[in-house]
């Protein structure tokens, strides 16, 4: 634009110039003289017009195309600049609309690419935080929220998304080895295990707005918990085997010793000492087999072989199968099914949960007490089944540990039973979509109750 005005004035002086010359020319009685200076000065005056009007639409045009720039920078790429007419600028038409569509269809990539970041970040089981070479968070999921028990906005500085000092350090220990750093913790609050990995990330000035580089690190957090409460619980599986099974072994082995030191000679002792052992080794027996099948069931090998059943007919089978321990135990029992009460589920394993809640009734009844076993259909989906003792019922710290394997509310109890009854209970009624539980009140008895689902 500069030399285009350089150029106008220098036509606009050589126009004056030419002019003064034709009349010059006029007052020297020159006419062919004047007649010509005053055609070179109306040509000049022409071009210089037709200069300033060049220049004025090429300047209109640079101002709109910069206009135009501007907004895309904005990100509205649907805007385009008016057409480029000037002699200077009509070479820009082409070039300026390919770089708008090549910035449209780039900025629209990385919107695609971050969406997808977002949804795999926002998505992942494992908590993901970003630190800045300053402490502060400049990136988390809300997975790190829900492990860390905090939430972490953009900017919060460091100390107060990781209330825990063990990985403060670790992010400090990674930042100052410039290595990839492991560790695995115990949080207080929120109580629980997890693994947490700092990895180093250089950034360049650019990216950390200063002059020097920085290093942020990306920590990646693993619940260890699910694993550790596993762990916890194969380990007080194999303590509650061990003690179940150790009790039984010992009293045979100081039996069997007894006999060998001189009781076979009395054949009232020998008698007594079989039965004994006898009835230790059934116990044992029944733990192992009742062990298998809680092994069969959760691993998904025990076959459901369902059909329409007789919830009540179903009921008072069993109480005829265990006619005798119920006349032994001094307990009255009753079975209340309220109209035609059917079910969808596995006859047999059917039977096996009532008769084990049936069962764990009759351990913790005292005699002249009364179990009641109920049969009801009114719930439209469903079946329920409920076993109501008369008992001392159960202290509520108990309630939620009932179904697990070998759980005993009084643990000076030796019972004959196994201590698997009611967890074998609780599988096979879930592995009918159906739900198990307990309600129960000291003094006042308790009541153990499942569902199963109706046919269609």
């Amino acid at each position: 634009m500069a030399a285009l005005r350089g150029a106008v004035i220098v036509l606009g002086a050589l126009a004056l110039l030419s002019l003064l010359a034709g009349l010059l020319a006029v007052a020297a009685s020159e006419p062919l003289i004047a007649l010509l200076s005053f055609f070179v000065a109306a040509t000049l005056l022409l071009v210089t017009v037709r200069e300033l009007r060049t220049g004025a639409a090429a300047a209109r045009e640079t101002r709109a195309a910069v206009a135009a720039m501007r907004r895309i920078a904005t990100g509205n790429f649907d805007v385009r600049p008016e057409r480029l007419t000037s002699s200077t600028l009509s070479g820009l038409q082409a070039p300026f609309a390919a770089m708008t569509e090549a910035l449209a269809a780039l900025f629209s990539q990385l919107a695609d690419h971050r969406e997808q970041l977002t949804a795999v970040l926002d998505t992942m089981a494992d908590g993901v935080v970003l630190v800045d070479g300053e402490n502060r968070i400049a990136l988390s999921n809300p997975a790190a929220h829900e492990l860390l028990g905090v939430e972490a906005p953009v900017g919060t500085p460091l100390s107060s998304v990781l209330r825990d000092h063990e990985l403060r350090a670790l992010v400090t220990l990674c930042r100052e080895s410039d290595q990839r750093t492991y560790t695995e913790l115990a949080l207080a609050n929120p109580r629980r295990s997890m693994s947490a990995t700092a990895t180093p990330i250089t950034t360049t000035p650019a990216e950390t707005e200063s002059d020097e580089q920085g290093t942020s690190v990306l920590l990646t957090l693993h619940d260890l918990t699910p694993v550790r409460q596993l762990e916890t619980t194969r380990r007080e599986f194999v303590a509650n085997v061990s003690h179940e099974l150790r009790n039984p072994l010992a009293s045979v082995k100081a039996m069997v010793e007894t006999l060998e030191g001189g009781a076979l000679s009395d054949p009232a002792t020998a008698a007594d000492f079989l039965g004994r052992i006898n009835r230790e080794v059934d116990r044992m027996n029944a733990m192992v087999n009742d062990l298998l099948e809680l092994s069969r069931i959760e691993r998904g090998q025990s076959e459901l072989h369902t059909e329409p059943v007789d919830a009540a007919a179903t009921i008072t089978a069993v109480c005829t199968d265990l006619e005798h321990r119920i006349a032994e135990s001094g307990v009255a029992v009753t079975v209340n099914a309220t109209g035609n009460v059917v079910t969808l589920g596995d006859a047999e394993k059917l039977r096996q949960v009532i008769s084990n809640l049936l069962d764990n009734a009759l351990k913790f009844t005292p005699r002249d007490g009364t179990i009641e076993l109920r049969a009801d259909n009114s719930e439209r989906d469903s079946v329920l089944i409920q076993v109501r003792d008369s008992g001392p019922g159960i202290a509520p710290e108990h309630l939620p540990h009932l179904f697990e394997r070998f759980y005993k509310v009084d643990r000076s109890r030796r019972d004959q039973g196994t201590g698997l009854g009611l967890a074998i209970a609780k599988h096979i009624v879930e592995l009918h979509g159906g739900e198990v539980g307990v309600e129960s009140t000291q003094g006042e008895g308790s009541t153990f109750w499942f569902t199963l689902p109706r046919p269609a």
